[in-house]
């Protein structure tokens, strides 16, 4: 009797589907008529996390012992992992200027203070103070004030050429996305490459 097993393999970076769903909020973001909190909110959480799981993944396949910085922030990840693979880290310059910002937003998400917000005007005449009253809108948390349209696509272009910059670093055999194979009596018999 001939014996065989099917073996499957597929690399998972846990960072694409962050990004990727992301997108599809800031997309939403500009297919409607008004701007959606809940939009806003989703794709910039999921942009935070995918900083640190693209720090956390390239990190492990290019950093020597990357474990021992498992409990660093991704701003210093993603230092050490361009300090490996030769790539200047600037924090002024893009992608890395905007991906900060996004870690001090991200941290102001996680980390929410309780806030009483206060609003007083100056005094002014009777009908101008009536004016300003019907057209003041609602005080907005500082929270509310740093999400915007742009930021959430800014941050999602910077996210992906980070991922991008960070794995160009990465060894091309890495990035093959699966395979499926069959194997009689110790041998390939059929490979296929998706």
């Amino acid at each position: 009797m001939t014996l065989a097993k099917v073996v499957q393999e597929r690399v998972f970076f846990p960072y694409t589907p962050y990004i990727e769903s992301a997108k599809h909020f800031c997309e939403e973001l500009t297919r409607k008529d008004y701007v959606s909190w809940h939009d806003l909110l989703a794709a910039t959480t999921l942009l935070s996390l995918s900083v640190e799981a693209i720090a956390n993944t390239i990190g492990e396949l290019v950093v020597p012992d990357f474990k021992d910085f498992e409990s660093s922030s991704p701003r210093a990840k993603i230092r050490i992992i361009c300090e490996t693979i030769g790539l200047e880290f600037d924090r002024n310059k893009s992608p890395f200027i905007e991906t900060l910002h996004l870690l001090k937003i991200r941290n102001q998400l996680a980390h929410p203070k309780y806030q009483r917000l206060h609003y007083e005007s100056k005094k002014m005449p009777l009908e101008q103070a009536q004016k300003h009253y019907n057209d003041l809108g609602e005080i907005l948390h500082d929270i509310e004030k740093a999400l915007s349209p742009e930021f959430a696509k800014t941050s999602l272009a910077a996210v992906t050429r980070l991922a991008g910059k960070l794995g160009a670093a990465l060894d091309p055999k890495i990035l093959q996305t699966s395979s499926k194979r069959l194997v009689i009596d110790g041998e390939d018999f059929f490979a296929k490459q998706v």
